[in-house]
């Protein structure tokens, strides 16, 4: 097909320079990247711990990567090897200088990088946090619901809506009657009219909701609170029947 690149053609195309892209996706890589990286996981606890812990994270962070990489270098420049090494408890150096242009340009600088980092740290704690969340939560871990699949483990259902709630409690006694009375008056609105097969789902939905909204409110309350409840419960067998071991029954196996 033309135009069509082959793998290997893909597979040796070079990335785009530093200086020539649009963003600053990548602007942290290679010695930025190896400074801020061991950080993430320190960062993050310093967020849990509170604004004033983080503030304090974060200035140490930006003191040790201005101490390795000189504000001087553009993003597309690279900074000698090896880096320098960073003592917390070293005074940061004042850079002697009478030119006001020159102290606005570093401060200016240093302010633009200090938000970079900050960013960059935060974007990858938000990413590590999701992926523990993810490994920790069954219900999300591909494998496991695999793993109840073949254990014949069905996941649970969505948690029903309150109106759907009195439909699976009261269908026998309240709603089928009049889904029926109705149908028999007025059998043109439901679409199985055709087919001969009764009242369709949107036919009963209509009238289940009718009557739900008849009720008074503490009843309509009532019942979303025992749909929330059984679906918690509905989750927490689920989750417990995927940490439990394989059954070793026969009729198991």
């Amino acid at each position: 097909m033309a135009g069509k690149k082959s793998k290997a053609q893909r597979k040796t195309r070079k990335g785009i320079a530093k200086e020539h892209r649009k963003n600053l996706r990548l602007w942290a890589e290679g010695a930025r990247d190896s400074i801020l990286r061991p950080h993430i996981e320190r960062y993050g606890d310093a967020l849990e711990r509170g604004w004033r812990a983080e503030r304090e994270c974060l200035q140490d962070i930006c003191n040790e990567f201005h101490t390795k990489i000189s504000w001087k270098l553009q993003d597309h420049e690279k900074p000698e090897l090896p880096l320098p090494e960073y003592d917390p408890l070293a005074p940061a150096e004042e850079e002697d200088s009478d030119d006001d242009d020159k102290v606005a340009a570093k401060r200016e600088r240093i302010e633009v990088l200090n938000k970079r980092i900050h960013n960059w740290l935060k974007y990858r704690v938000r990413r590590l946090r999701k992926l523990l969340r993810t490994r920790l939560d069954p219900c999300k871990d591909p494998w496991a619901i695999l793993l109840a699949q073949l254990s014949n483990i069905r996941a649970p259902p969505k948690a029903r809506q309150a109106y759907q709630q009195f439909f699976c409690e009261h269908n026998v006694e309240k709603i089928a009657p009049v889904v029926a009375e109705r149908w028999a008056q007025e059998p043109a609105a439901g679409s199985n009219l055709k087919s001969g097969k009764g009242p369709d789902a949107a036919f009963r939905a209509a009238i289940t909701r009718e009557l739900f909204a008849a009720l008074p409110e503490e009843e309509r309350v009532e019942y979303a609170k025992t749909a929330k409840e059984e679906a918690v419960a509905a989750r927490e067998k689920f989750i417990a029947d995927l940490k439990a071991p394989p059954s070793k029954a026969p009729e198991d196996r």
